[in-house]
């Protein structure tokens, strides 16, 4: 049983969070998330910085995720990702700029990071709608970015990921990047444009996107880098949204292992599994070629191979033009199997299990 995703009523009604209206405005978000990122205040001084690092989990982890891919190629000091608890690794300490990212301010893997992390004399910046990480940050006299409330994590991966960009712009890090978000905002709204909910399946891309994922457990390849971030956003908003198992893999690295993995089961995987190729105009030219002969070696072993090209010219356009066609895609597979896709209950319960131990 599938809905109609041309019935804007149904929609509507299963939708109880409106995540679609969230995602469907992400290039407002964008340019907001910038802009705040921008009037940031008590930011820490670039001097003698050797190392930066991002800790979150999650829809705000991710954040961490998107920004390194579109820095750390021109970036002059190692730039890390860190998704848990810690112990953190022993280089960081007092030349270290950590931003701590949390949606609500409360994960508490990111809120005990961040408290190592201070306790070594990092400069930090806190980045939340409030909560303890805002808390933390009045007591140490850290930054904290405030974005707006109300949002589901995952549905505010603006307000989460350009502030970032914009602090580290402000502190001389990177150079002004404006003209590249002004046209992944012009990107990011003709592309909202064509995938809003109004238009119709023969019409809209990400819901034909969708169309070719139900029913099937999706597997998500991209190119290291820039696709591969693309890839494991788009893993997690299918079980997120679409509440369906999902997976991912970068090339090239998954040729050296996951491609003989196809070699086997192939009767189970011809009829449930299909192929998600995310590619981008920046691919390495041996990566270009890997698809190609990826794809061969494979595409008998599965159901169907889908191709999704991002769009505009800067690495910031052409990621987050990945992100937002296939997390709109995501939501629509969610609703497809006729369930809500805002509310996480099994994360909810996870949650309150390990608040009573």
């Amino acid at each position: 049983m599938a809905i109609d995703l041309d019935d804007l009523n149904e929609i509507a009604r299963l939708d109880s969070e409106d995540v679609l209206a969230a995602v469907e405005r992400f290039a407002d978000q964008c340019r907001e998330g910038w802009e705040i990122g921008r009037a940031a205040s008590g930011l820490p001084a670039a001097d003698g910085i050797d190392s930066i690092v991002v800790l979150g989990m999650g829809g705000s982890g991710v954040s961490g995720d998107v920004i390194q891919s579109i820095v750390e190629p021109r970036l002059p000091i190692p730039f890390r990702v860190i998704k848990s608890y810690g112990p953190l690794p022993e280089w960081i300490g007092r030349n270290t700029l950590v931003f701590a990212v949390s949606y609500s301010g409360s994960t508490e893997e990111t809120v005990a990071a961040l408290e190592e992390a201070h306790s070594r004399g990092s400069r930090a910046v806190a980045i939340s709608s409030g909560g303890p990480l805002a808390d933390m940050a009045r007591e140490y006299g850290l930054a904290h970015v405030r974005i707006p409330t109300g949002l589901q994590p995952r549905a505010s991966l603006g307000y989460l990921t350009l502030p970032i960009l914009a602090v580290l712009v402000q502190i001389g890090l990177v150079p002004d990047m404006q003209t590249d978000v002004d046209e992944a905002v012009d990107v990011l709204s003709d592309l909202a444009s064509r995938c809003h909910r109004k238009l119709p399946a023969d019409e809209n891309p990400a819901k034909q996107l969708a169309a070719r994922i139900h029913g099937r457990v999706p597997v998500i390849y991209g190119g290291s880098g820039l696709g591969a971030t693309a890839a494991y956003r788009f893993k997690c908003d299918l079980n997120e949204y679409g509440k369906t198992p999902a997976f991912w893999h970068e090339i090239p690295e998954l040729d050296h292992n996951e491609i003989v993995g196809w070699n086997q089961l192939a009767d189970l995987t011809k009829q449930n599994f299909v192929l998600v190729f995310l590619r981008h105009a920046g691919e390495h030219e041996r990566v270009q070629l890997r698809f190609e002969v990826t794809q061969s070696l494979v595409e008998s072993s599965v159901a169907d191979v889908i191709d999704v090209t991002a769009e505009g010219d800067g690495v910031i356009a052409r990621l987050l033009s990945l992100i937002l066609l296939t997390q709109l895609a995501a939501i629509y597979v969610g609703l497809r199997y006729e369930v809500d896709p805002g509310p996480v209950e099994v994360i909810q319960k996870l949650k309150s299990e390990l608040a009573n131990r």
